[in-house]
């Protein structure tokens, strides 16, 4: 069996997290049929990520109050945990990468960490808008809410595409699939920028670099 080191361990320990996490936010509470995300979007916390208006917002939440509100608040709450989650990953990443590119491990983990900053605050805005009806949401609560989210997927694209390019430069098979499938997540989170439904697709490729990572490293004992 591989030795790892501690970084490493670490590594494996924040990707299984991360997995779980996934798994925690996909499950209950679920959304009811009156969620109905528009733009191609079927997952109502990613559509209020990217909400444009408030007709968006009625038709992933209805007006205030509404079970489908309280679903959001409970899945935004727990989405602080995975922020923490990610966060963490990403920065014992950039460590642990840092012998094959030291510049560009910096730059990962710091783009990683910068989305996590922005997650965080994009969190916070959706967490206002659910106690708000719709006659009293104003454009600039959904630009709150829109712009830090979008500025995030941008920087996981930044993060994601220089680990792609970190992982294939240590030794082994394991490692370049892993830094191919998160050379995909970069690749679509960018495209989601421009065309939202897209982002909902990089979850997978993200899923299976964590994956990846708890092969490589998760050692419980």
């Amino acid at each position: 069996m591989k030795i790892v080191s501690g970084l490493e361990r670490w590594a494996g320990l924040l990707a299984v997290l991360n997995i779980a996490m996934i798994a925690i936010l996909l499950g209950r509470p679920s959304f009811s049929n009156a969620s109905r995300p528009v733009r191609g979007i079927t997952n109502p916390v990613l559509a209020m990520e990217v909400v444009r208006n408030i007709a968006e917002v009625d038709a992933i939440l209805s007006d205030a109050p509404s079970p489908d509100r309280e679903v959001m608040r409970i899945k935004e709450y727990t989405g602080f945990a995975f922020i923490g989650c990610y966060g963490a990953l990403f920065v014992v990443m950039g460590m642990m990468l840092a012998r094959e590119g030291r510049g560009l491990a910096i730059a990962a983990g710091s783009f990683g960490v910068l989305a996590a900053v922005c997650d965080a605050i994009g969190n916070f805005g959706i967490l206002r808008g659910v106690d708000v009806d719709l006659s009293h949401t104003t454009q600039a609560m959904i630009d709150a809410i829109r712009y830090p989210n979008l500025i995030k997927w941008a920087l996981v694209a930044c993060s994601l595409g220089l680990f792609g390019l970190l992982l294939p430069r240590k030794p082994g098979v394991m490692f370049r699939i892993v830094g191919a499938v998160e050379m995909l997540a970069a690749l679509l989170a960018l495209l989601g920028l421009f065309s939202n439904q897209i982002l909902a697709w990089t979850g997978i490729p993200m899923l299976a670099g964590f994956l990846g990572l708890a092969i490589l490293y998760f050692r419980p004992f």
